[in-house]
């Protein structure tokens, strides 16, 4: 399933923030004692969602300096 992306008007400091916190959930996920895949796959659907995000944010503060 293909995580949507929503963009918004997030710095890339707080899409950054995100992302990182997304990451470590996915990574405490996948060391888990006990694995749930359903969860192991949501959480990497809202990391790849998470890192949209933050691409996207920088690109939109890149363009701004451009301009």
């Amino acid at each position: 399933m293909q995580a949507h992306v929503i963009t918004s008007t997030l710095r890339p400091t707080v899409a950054l923030a995100d992302y990182d916190f997304l990451r470590a959930t996915y990574d405490m996920l996948l060391r888990a004692p006990v694995r749930n895949q359903a969860a192991i796959d949501a959480a990497f659907e809202a990391l790849d969602a998470a890192h949209a995000r933050l691409k996207a944010a920088h690109l939109r503060d890149g363009a701004a300096l451009l301009n």
